[in-house]
């Protein structure tokens, strides 16, 4: 059984040749990165692109989480809510005099709780997964709200604790270090390990994947738990970059990791999808978001131009299944 579930899995998997829906979130990126050099002066400037990375940093944490979730055929609006309690978490306990490690780590455990909350919901619970996390959602804002009385926390961060995101080790900031380490701790998770093939599975078709012996209410917990542990990582750096806890931190944010995933391809109907793509995702609208602020243009124009890429990728998947078909 073992040997023909290995040989069928891969099936699931996008494939070794790189099709043109897999290229071409990447060739936005070049397109982008073209457009922002000829329109503004600043853009390809060292700080400029460091910047892009460095606050790219949470949201692409968010993304990976949401990736898996997605890969599964599932969706998870609680990330920003788990964003904002591993926030509060982390400086709360800081600023009671607890050491960082216990802070950062209760942090993650707390994420990891509501990401089992959710998968329980929707495989035990039988709750649409859109329903179980808006619930948890709304639910861990009010906790957040509640620990914090909606003020933000100033005191008590100490320095040790700044550094982990404005320090430096190699030269760049730590920030950016977190971006590429998620993607390529994501890259061997997906591509290289039986667990990879599982989520691919999965998100193709749970009734064939359990023919095959898969645990798929084990690996839809999973997926869930991943999410909300990469989401308080990404509360607990915001923290740190910013040097407080903010009880609106994350709001929005499931929005964004949502469109970065799209938008590198990734398919909401599950089973479809690349760690590069997703990448490619996260660098289309940063590049595309630090572009529009360097030229001035507004809020809410900047939503318009974000709403329009997410819109143009998923036409442009469904021309191609369309003319595959």
């Amino acid at each position: 059984m073992e040997n023909v579930l290995n040989n069928a899995l891969p099936m699931t998997r996008p494939t070794r040749r790189a099709s043109l829906a897999e290229l071409a979130p990447a060739l936005i990126v070049v397109v982008l990165l073209v457009i922002g050099t000829i329109t503004s002066d600043r853009f390809m400037q060292t700080n400029n692109i460091l910047n892009i990375l460095q606050y790219a940093a949470e949201p692409s944490l968010i993304a990976v989480g949401m990736m898996f979730v997605i890969l599964a055929r599932g969706i998870d609006l609680s990330v920003g809510s788990v964003m904002g309690v591993g926030n509060v978490t982390a400086a709360l306990l800081l600023a009671a005099g607890y050491p960082v490690i216990v802070a950062i780590l209760a942090a993650v455990a707390f994420g990891a709780v509501i990401g089992l909350v959710n998968g329980l919901l929707i495989t035990k619970g039988r709750m649409e997964p859109i329903i179980a996390t808006l619930a948890t959602m709304i639910g861990v804002r009010s906790i957040i709200y509640f620990m914090t009385d909606g003020a933000p926390l100033f005191q008590g961060i100490p320095r040790e604790f700044v550094q982990i995101v404005r320090g430096s080790v190699t030269g760049l900031p730590n920030g950016v270090l977190f971006l590429v380490i998620s993607f390529l701790l994501a890259y061997v998770l997906l591509n290289h390990t039986r667990y990879g093939r599982h989520v691919y599975a999965v998100g193709g078709s749970e009734e064939t994947s359990e023919l095959f012996g898969i645990k798929v209410t084990r690996i839809k917990i999973s997926v869930y738990v991943l999410s909300g542990v990469m989401a308080a990582i990404a509360g607990v750096v915001g923290a740190s970059r910013l040097g407080i806890g903010d009880p609106n931190s994350g709001i929005g944010y499931e929005l964004v990791a949502i469109t970065m995933v799209v938008v590198g391809g990734v398919r909401l109907a599950g089973g479809v999808g690349t760690v590069m793509g997703a990448l490619s995702g996260v660098l289309i609208v940063s590049i595309l978001t630090n572009i529009l602020q360097l030229n001035n243009v507004s809020t809410h124009a900047q939503h318009i131009f974000l709403g329009g890429a997410m819109v143009g990728m998923m036409l442009f998947l469904s021309w191609r299944d369309a003319k595959k078909a």
